[in-house]
């Protein structure tokens, strides 16, 4: 499979026929056609139900459809970036966590604009594991992120200096029962309640479990995620409680956040790697942060 295939996929999966995403691609017909069945040979499985002339996805196909988006989204990505290294300025590459996007992030980058308008500044976003896997890889030069881990293999060369801390709240609609509570709350208030709980993908999940588990408290998960502003949305709907982060000078409509007792933050900082290619930035913008 290649990109092209990809690309006429997605097409297929807006237009719902060949000959509009012959149109819109520029291709033959009968190459967009060749390139379905090739895909479904490849992936062993049929992506379209097929009405007359219609194609319309099937649970496969949706399925599909979001990791082939993933996949050139990440080709456009890697694109860019050689075209910024090909380029002849300099460049500082900036990972970050998802949930930093709207508060930390606009921030750090104003920063180092202001102390080095002449380098340029390329963006990616990521889980922390991927974060410090592109900083040993030397695919960014710094990140936005939570801690290295104790047990992780983090290389020696990559540091980290925390900027911010998040308190870890518990989360409900506005007009729950919890709501109203005037202090901290214990996490046992939560046993029995619907849930919104992080996926396991999200690195939130271990200590939001083990929060859990300390007050041997069963709560009943209604919905999992990684993306902490779609749960935020979950709990302000009324579809659950959840133990999530709150942001520093954000406020979540709907949403009423609740310290916990005892009290527990996530600390996010920014990761560095002192041999990448753009370790001088790195550098610059780590020392800056620390005198702010």
């Amino acid at each position: 499979m290649d990109e092209q295939t990809l690309r006429i996929f997605l097409s297929l999966a807006e237009t719902q026929n060949t000959r509009d995403t012959a149109a819109e691609l520029r291709v033959n017909q009968s190459n967009v056609s060749r390139a379905l069945a090739r895909l479904e040979d490849e992936v062993g499985m049929v992506l379209f139900a097929r009405h007359g002339k219609r194609l319309e996805l099937n649970a496969n196909g949706l399925a599909f459809r979001a990791d082939a988006a993933g996949v050139l989204d990440a080709v456009e990505s890697a694109r860019r970036h050689a075209e910024l290294i090909a380029d002849e300025g300099r460049l500082l590459r900036v990972g970050f966590l998802h949930s930093v996007a709207r508060w930390m992030v606009p921030d750090v980058i104003q920063r180092f604009r202001a102390l080095r308008p002449d380098v340029r500044v390329s963006l990616r976003q990521g889980f922390a594991r991927d974060l410090y896997g592109w900083l040993a890889l030397d695919t960014i030069d710094v990140a936005l992120s939570t801690a290295p881990l104790a047990t992780s293999a983090t290389s020696d060369d990559i540091g980290w200096q925390p900027l911010a801390e998040e308190p870890l709240c518990i989360a409900v609609p506005s007009g729950h029962p919890l709501a109203a509570a005037s202090g901290p709350v214990d996490v046992r208030a939560l046993a029995g309640r619907d849930f919104i709980g992080f996926s396991r993908i999200a690195e939130l999940r271990t200590a939001v479990t083990g929060i859990l588990d300390e007050a041997d408290v069963a709560v009943n998960v209604t919905f999992e995620s990684s993306e902490i502003d779609t749960m935020r949305s979950l709990v302000a709907g009324g579809l659950g409680v959840s133990i999530l982060p709150r942001t520093p000078g954000r406020d979540d409509p709907g949403v009423v956040y609740l310290p916990l007792e005892p009290q527990r933050v996530r600390a996010i900082g920014i990761a560095w790697s002192t041999t990448a290619q753009g370790a001088r930035y790195a550098k610059e913008l780590v020392a800056a942060l620390r005198e702010r």
